[in-house]
């Protein structure tokens, strides 16, 4: 047991980094468009190339972690984050900036599913639960690093020596997961089938689970939850900056905010879990999240402090994931919750992908459509508002956790 809780720390460390990487670009996105003089449309797709790439390695990583367990595929993808860290904080280089992101997704990818993977098979039922939302809120911990502190370090030093710490930072993670968590597979559990399979059986087990009806009513939700977190990782920074006039040190000061709200609603989510269905929780979540993002919609430049709220409120969306994830540990057999996680995670961000480039063209076409910059977020703020209504509504049928 002292293993696992070493290991489990490890991972919930590699979280907090990996949160750390999904929102610095919403303190430091002004600086970042001035240095590599990006066009709205062009700061869209350097976000999303970052949850795009997380996207697409989430069932190849889930498939990895069934066949050779934890260590050795997280390793390797920490390895790239340390160069994509590197790489981001020295160039001047659109294409390579992308390149540096597409890296950094792709380091950041296995790592809360692999704590969710590593739990599953090491926790019962109860304690998984409360450790994977537990260890999720801990990990906002790397929101916060990439709030108010992000913007002081970007202040006094600028934002490139803080990207090359957190560089330095992955490669210790890196080292630690290599030397304290284990490499126990589903497959030895299964008897070693998974380890057998030909990739095309591989493959078409993956397909097979998107044919699992109780998955399609949580797909959608997991979409939605870019619709909210996307402010908080990329696209807050620009509409304080824009409709508010806010520095750095302001909107770093304001993402803390909504980063302490996401962290202490977090905390409470495994208290919440002992006295009521997490179904019911989550579904309160995203009709809160809904109502914050139609109220922006319609009053986007109302008051900083009332928008400060609500996008704290739609940061705070993304405390459902767990949840989300554990109603799907209910309807996936254990030798395939690596493969089944990475279907459920691969829709996740997949959605950030969306949301990120698809908030920079409308805010490129209401640009261009004459709109001031209150109205160009008007209309982001309703995308999102429609996202987490569509995601609503099929959740409602969704099966309901032991």
């Amino acid at each position: 047991m002292r293993a696992t809780m070493k290991a489990l720390a490890v991972l919930t460390f590699a979280v907090v980094l990996s949160q750390f990487f999904r929102s610095y670009l919403a303190v430091i996105a002004p600086e970042v468009m001035t240095e590599l003089d990006l066009t709205p449309a062009m700061f869209g797709w350097l976000s999303s190339t970052f949850f795009l790439s997380f996207a697409l390695a989430q069932i190849p990583v889930g498939i990895a972690f069934d066949r050779f367990g934890v260590r050795r595929p997280v390793a390797l993808l920490l390895a790239l984050g340390v160069a994509g860290a590197g790489t981001i904080s020295v160039t001047v280089s659109y294409p390579v900036a992308l390149a540096a992101q597409a890296c950094l997704g792709l380091a950041c990818a296995p790592l809360y599913m692999a704590l969710v993977y590593y739990a599953s098979h090491h926790l019962p039922e109860q304690r998984f639960v409360q450790a994977i939302t537990l260890t999720s809120a801990i990990g906002i911990g790397g929101a916060f690093m990439a709030a108010a502190p992000l913007g002081w370090a970007t202040y006094l030093f600028g934002w490139r020596p803080a990207l090359a710490v957190a560089a330095v930072l992955t490669l210790l993670t890196l080292l630690a997961v290599w030397r304290l968590v284990g490499d126990e597979r589903a497959a030895d559990a299964a008897g070693g089938a998974a380890g057998k399979e030909t990739i095309g059986e591989t493959a078409r087990a993956c397909l097979a689970l998107l044919g699992v009806p109780a998955l399609w009513t949580m797909i959608p939700a997991l979409l939605a939850l870019a619709a909210g977190i996307t402010f908080r990782n990329a696209w807050g920074g620009p509409y304080l900056a824009d409709v508010f006039g806010l520095d750095a040190v302001a909107r770093g000061e304001v993402m803390t905010f909504a980063t302490l709200c996401g962290l202490v609603s977090a905390f409470l989510v495994p208290l919440m879990v002992r006295r009521w269905n997490p179904k019911s929780i989550a579904t309160a979540w995203l009709a809160a999240s809904f109502l914050a993002a139609a109220a922006l919609a319609l009053l986007p430049a109302a008051n900083v402090l009332f928008s400060a709220a609500l996008i704290a409120l739609l940061f705070t969306i993304g405390n459902i994931h767990p949840l989300l994830m554990a109603q799907g540990r209910n309807v996936l057999p254990p030798e395939a919750r690596g493969r089944g996680f990475g279907v459920l995670n691969s829709f996740a961000f997949l959605g950030y992908a969306i949301a990120s480039a698809g908030f920079g063209w409308i805010a490129e076409t209401a640009s261009g459509a004459g709109h001031a910059p209150p109205g160009v977020f008007a209309w982001i703020f309703a995308a999102a508002a429609v996202a987490l209504l569509a995601a609503l509504v099929p959740y409602l049928r969704s099966p309901r956790p032991s």
